[in-house]
């Protein structure tokens, strides 16, 4: 794997809720995801891969579906495990490729800002077990960094001034922009259902007041800025294969 650095295994629910502003809305952001951009049916069997702390699993359980959330670190899982556990819940410990999970068994699958932590082959194995346990008409949310957006100057300033890990380099190995987003969903087989960027300015108005924060947000959903921080994309497997 392509990431040198050990996160907490509360991260992302400490991040999103108590973090600092900025921080606190721009996890919100990616919860909220499952409110606007994909919102996949209740009694659905979902997939979440790279579920840190367990934060959108316990989204996609409260919107009753059958979730399946994996992480190769396993603080991680035992937090959430402890933290968010439900009936239609599962949280199991490994690598997607390492789980003896049977095909097209999923309906849905979620992984956000993981694959910018990997290498170019490694996320092309990625979206292919994807491709493979989505049965047909299968729906896959993936979101990760933007580097042809304002994300390389906010990752360039929390590198050098905040007191988080290093990202470039450290964290951040593979560097994605819209276009290649786009050839390595396709590359593995699926046809792209939609991709935009999201959470440009809200976050950053977030210190000055949650409603402001909110309003921008309701504005930026209106508008794909191209130069937004994060990319996401809805990929779907072809209904018409077997």
């Amino acid at each position: 794997m392509g990431d040198a650095i050990a996160i907490e295994g509360d991260y992302q629910h400490r991040a999103l809720t108590s973090g600092p502003p900025v921080q606190k809305y721009w996890h919100r952001s990616k919860l909220e995801l499952l409110e606007w951009f994909f919102v996949p049916d209740a009694g659905l069997d979902a997939l979440d891969v790279g579920c840190g702390s367990g934060v959108i699993a316990d989204g996609l359980g409260k919107m009753g579906l059958n979730v399946t959330a994996i992480d190769a670190n396993p603080q991680a899982i035992a937090y959430a495990q402890a933290t968010f556990a439900r009936q239609n819940v599962r949280f199991l410990p490994g690598y997607l490729d390492e789980l003896e999970l049977p095909d097209a068994s999923f309906d849905v699958a979620t992984c956000l800002e993981v694959i910018e932590h990997v290498y170019p082959p490694q996320i092309d194995k990625l979206l292919s077990d994807f491709r493979r346990l989505l049965r047909p008409g299968g729906r896959l949310l993936l979101t990760t960094p933007n580097y042809r957006g304002l994300w390389p100057l906010i990752e360039w300033a929390a590198d050098r001034f905040a007191s988080t890990a290093k990202m470039d380099a450290d964290q951040h190995v593979t560097h994605i922009h819209r276009r290649m987003l786009r050839k390595f969903v396709e590359a593995a087989g699926f046809e792209v259902e939609k991709i935009r960027c999201y959470c440009t300015f809200a976050p950053f108005a977030a210190p000055m007041g949650v409603g402001l924060a909110q309003l921008i947000d309701r504005g930026e959903r209106r508008i794909d800025l191209p130069f937004g921080n994060l990319l996401a994309v809805v990929a779907r497997v072809p209904k018409a294969e077997q």
